[in-house]
Parts: structure tokens; C-alpha cells; sequence
């Protein structure tokens, strides 16, 4: 069972007020920066497929991966309904597949963050190298370490309500700074008030976070070019405010 078999019926209520969008543009900004602007798209870790649907609606071919069974099924059923052609499969973003030839690949929502090794960082990695032509592009976020460390942990509770569901999102975490990882204990509490019935739902998330000199580490060792690293959804260095910074690194022609 993977950590989001339980989790994944209610994500994307959970994760309404994200914005898939403003997201897929801003990532889309930053490949044309590097002069990739359309072409062939994987999507490494592509969950529930709303950022796979954003960029084939803006003329991408894409594709995408992910562990989770019922998150790849949830995918193909919104792909399916929106009229759109998306290969997605259920696979391991730290086994290479057999995709290849794509211009760019993306890993968003922390994917490298689940990997709580260097070993399977750079197995992810590698997946990523395969699939991309020589001189193509990937682009990846991550929990930055810097923040982590200065913010530290704290417990943070969501509720959300859709009549007649109401969410209620318990996240409780421990730290363990000798191992850089993060355990996130989620408590989900899923009230149906039509019914007057409750479910609850428990999983850890495992989480690593890292440091641009580890990320650019563990590419090298994959055959990427040096990496430009900075602050999600801006352009500016990873600070000590945000968690969430990302990585885009080119494809080395020889590898």
C-alpha cells in the first residue's frame, strides 16, 4: 500500500485553494527561460493529474507518473472527462520507465522530498535523465533545509467544508535533525453531516529536505548539468520564510 492509498479520495478537496494554474505558467516561464516552450512533458510524480491537465491544456504532450494506484486512476478518470489524451501509469519515480525522448520533465509537490535518501534521490533523478533527450530540461521542487531548520515544526490543523463532507486535517509532525527528515502524522477526519457519519484516516509522510549543494550533488552523480536553485513561485535565492524552493537542471549531452 502506498502512503496516499487512504489520503487520496479526499487530496484534491484538501488542496482546492491551490492553484494549479498560476503554478503550471509559472514553471512554463521558467522552461522558455531555458528555451524549452513546448513540446513533449512527463510529469514525475503527477498525482491526481491536475498539473499534467494544466500543461496539456496549454498544448503540451504530456505524460505522467505516479506510485499511487487510486491517484493514477483519479488521473485517467479527469483526463477522460476533460476530452484529453494522457498516458498516465502507476510506477516508481525511482525506477526508470520507458519513457524517453521528452523534452522536459517536472517533479512538483515535494516528489524529491519523499525521497529520504541520497540514493533514491538520485534514483529519481535518473528516471528523470532517461526520459529526457539530451539538452532537455527538469525541473523539480523540494523542502529546503535552511527553512526547515530555522522554522522548525509546528502542529497545524485545516478544516474544510463541502456540504454535507467536513474535512477536518490534523498534521502533527517530528523532526529529526541527525537524518534531516520530517514525519508528518496526518489525522484525517472525513463527517459526512447529511448521514451523521465519520471516517478517519491516518498516514505518515515521510519527508527529507535537503540543501542545493546536496541536490546538485546527487544531479552530477545523474548526468545533469549544475542546477539553478531558488525560492518557489519566485525567482529569487531559497530564503528562510519558505519551505519550498525548486531545482532546474539541463540534461548533459554526454553523460
Amino acid at each position: 500500500m502506498t502512503v496516499f492509498a487512504d489520503y487520496a479520495p479526499w487530496y484534491d478537496l484538501l488542496y482546492q485553494d491551490k492553484d494549479y494554474a498560476a503554478e503550471t505558467a509559472f514553471v512554463e516561464a521558467r522552461l522558455r527561460d531555458c528555451g524549452v516552450a513546448s513540446g513533449k512533458l512527463l510529469d514525475l510524480g503527477c498525482g491526481t493529474g491536475l498539473h499534467a491537465l494544466a500543461f496539456a491544456r496549454n498544448g503540451w504532450s504530456v505524460a505522467g507518473i505516479d506510485l499511487s494506484h487510486e491517484m493514477i486512476a483519479s488521473a485517467k478518470a479527469r483526463a477522460a472527462k476533460a476530452g484529453l489524451s494522457i498516458p498516465f501509469r502507476q510506477g516508481d519515480a525511482c525506477e526508470t520507465g520507458p519513457e524517453r525522448d521528452f523534452d522536459a520533465v517536472v517533479s512538483l509537490f515535494h516528489v524529491a522530498s519523499y525521497q529520504t535518501s541520497r540514493d533514491a534521490l538520485v534514483a529519481m533523478f535518473r528516471t528523470a535523465y532517461a526520459a529526457l533527450k539530451p539538452d532537455g530540461v527538469f525541473l523539480f521542487d523540494y523542502w529546503y533545509g535552511g527553512a526547515v531548520l530555522a522554522q522548525g515544526v509546528e502542529t497545524r490543523v485545516k478544516v474544510i467544508e463541502q456540504a454535507p463532507l467536513r474535512l477536518t486535517r490534523i498534521a502533527q509532525s517530528d523532526h529529526d535533525e541527525r537524518a534531516a527528515a520530517v514525519t508528518v502524522n496526518y489525522t484525517l477526519f472525513c463527517e459526512d453531516t447529511k448521514n451523521a457519519t465519520i471516517r478517519r484516516v491516518d498516514e505518515a509522510h515521510h519527508m527529507r529536505y535537503w540543501f542545493p549543494f546536496e541536490i546538485d550533488a546527487a544531479l552530477a552523480a545523474s548526468g545533469f548539468q549544475p542546477a539553478a536553485h531558488a525560492a518557489w513561485l519566485t525567482q529569487d535565492a531559497p530564503n528562510l520564510k519558505n519551505w519550498a524552493a525548486y531545482a532546474v537542471a539541463r540534461k548533459s549531452v554526454v553523460p
